[in-house]
């Protein structure tokens, strides 16, 4: 069951993945255009499902995908998602959920159109299956959110059972605060040098936004906060040794010549429960709920009929969950 996606762990996720692969595509250009294929691919319960059906799902996941090589491969784990997901949809109906209408419309009204279509001149058809497609999404999601998840909850004792027995999980890097002045000329960079000096580095802001050419310029030269490991080892080398408040002697690079000032260093540490209690309750949660879905699933895999016609797939389904069937059967 390591296959099933996030969205199916946390509700408010399912349409945000229907939406996000509603570009410009060929699978939804056919969607509005009415242009569909109605031979079963994949039967689940007494619902069936068309090629167009099962692509446009592939195109909302695959993104850009374009290894050859493992095509058949991640599509069967994308049917088999797909089927997890209508299994989803089968319990939604069960439960008489419906699709918030408010919701239904605000998420229509946030899809794409092809090039040279305009709202409303879509085919009946497509309109059709396009809203059905956001619909079920957001029946699944209120079945995971009323129904299936409603109860799961992380009290304080589990966040700090789960912190006491993974403290190595929880350390701290050295991390620093660093400003920049980049410049292109060493005798400018020597002369702003200088200049710190005299001023104790209380116009290290002023002077890179006067004559840093880096990026960081606007904001006085702020980089922000960096962990050991995350800036060029000549870098890390020269800031990392600096107490704060202190400035760097001149760094040369390819990119000019650079000043530092160390304005914070916070040295290597076991955090506290409480800066991590909210990860340690979010992954604790989704631990527990993708749990709870997985053993529906595998209920529902030995309650509700799924065919696979494997002939109209127009791929190699080398999955074992689920048998494949020929045309014929």
């Amino acid at each position: 069951m390591a296959r099933i996606r996030r969205f199916l762990y946390l509700p408010g996720l399912g349409a945000a993945l229907i939406l996000s692969g509603c570009g410009l595509n060929e699978r939804l250009r056919s969607f509005l255009q009415g242009d569909r294929d109605s031979a079963a691919v994949v039967r689940v319960g007494d619902t069936t499902y068309a090629r167009p059906d099962l692509e446009y799902f592939f195109d909302s996941r695959l993104s850009e995908f374009r290894d050859p090589t493992n095509v058949d491969s991640v599509k069967s784990n994308l049917l088999e998602s797909f089927i997890e997901e209508k299994l989803l949809l089968h319990e939604a109906e069960k439960h008489g959920v419906k699709a918030d209408p408010a919701m239904l419309k605000a998420a229509m009204e946030q899809m794409e159109l092809p090039p040279g279509r305009e709202r409303g001149k879509q085919t009946q058809e497509g309109a059709s299956e396009l809203g059905r497609a956001v619909s079920e999404s957001l029946m699944m999601e209120q079945y995971l959110h009323d129904f299936l998840l409603n109860n799961v909850v992380v009290a304080e004792e589990d966040c700090e059972a789960y912190y006491s027995q993974h403290l190595e999980d929880y350390v701290s890097r050295d991390v620093v605060h660093v400003r920049e002045i980049l410049v292109d000329d060493l005798s400018q960079a020597e002369r702003i040098l200088s200049s710190l000096k005299a001023n104790r580095n209380s116009n290290f802001g002023e002077l890179a936004r006067l004559y840093s050419k880096a990026a960081t310029a606007e904001d006085g030269g702020d980089m922000g906060r960096f962990e050991r490991g995350e800036l060029p080892e000549e870098f890390e080398k020269v800031v990392f040794s600096l107490p704060p408040g202190t400035v760097s002697k001149i760094v040369r690079t390819k990119y000019g010549y650079h000043t530092f000032l160390v304005e914070e260093q916070i040295r290597a540490h076991q955090q506290k429960l409480y800066e991590v209690r909210d990860q340690i309750q979010e992954k604790l949660l989704m631990t527990r709920q993708r749990g709870i879905i997985e053993q529906k699933l595998a209920s529902l895999e030995t309650q509700i009929p799924v065919s696979i016609y494997r002939e109209r797939l127009g791929f190699n389904y080398v999955g074992t969950r689920f048998a494949p069937r020929g045309e014929d059967n």
